[in-house]
């Protein structure tokens, strides 16, 4: 099976990052990449939020989605990968460029390549969870269900 590796917003497949510079539309909220989406999300309070919506990078959002002095909010475990989901299913359902190239990898298997993290990436071993990868492969598989059944 094919396998792409990715790492950051950089080179080919660098679209696929949550950093990479797509914004979306949520519930008439304007998020400028998956990255301020998901880190705002961690928490209840509005302020907060707002505070990680108007970063002007993806780094500082998540640099203050990260600040264990804030709150995070109490299910965070139990709904962070439906919100990883819905980030990357609005950033490509309202970006038609990448999702194009998105459906163009076909059946590949996607690996987040970073060393860091074991979680969302392969990790340092190549034996980390690479939950964001199979996020990607996930809605790459809803987008083509909606795109195939728009078009009967």
């Amino acid at each position: 099976m094919k396998e792409i590796r990715f790492y950051k917003e950089f080179g080919e497949y660098g679209y696929l990052a949550t950093y990479s510079n797509y914004g979306f539309f949520k519930d008439g909220v304007f998020w400028k990449t998956s990255e301020h989406y998901y880190q705002a999300q961690k928490f209840m309070y509005s302020d907060t939020k707002i505070r990680i919506q108007n970063a002007e990078t993806p780094k500082i959002a998540s640099t203050i989605g990260r600040d264990r002095k804030l709150n995070l909010r109490s299910d965070w475990e139990e709904v962070k990968q439906d919100v990883m989901f819905d980030a990357v299913y609005y950033k490509f359902k309202q970006n038609k460029d990448i999702l194009q190239k998105l459906l163009n990898t076909g059946d590949a298997k996607i690996i987040e390549a970073t060393v860091k993290e074991n979680y969302w990436g392969c990790g340092p071993n190549n034996d980390g969870q690479n939950n964001y990868g199979k996020i990607l492969v996930k809605v790459r598989e809803t987008l083509r269900t909606e795109q195939e059944e728009g078009e009967k």
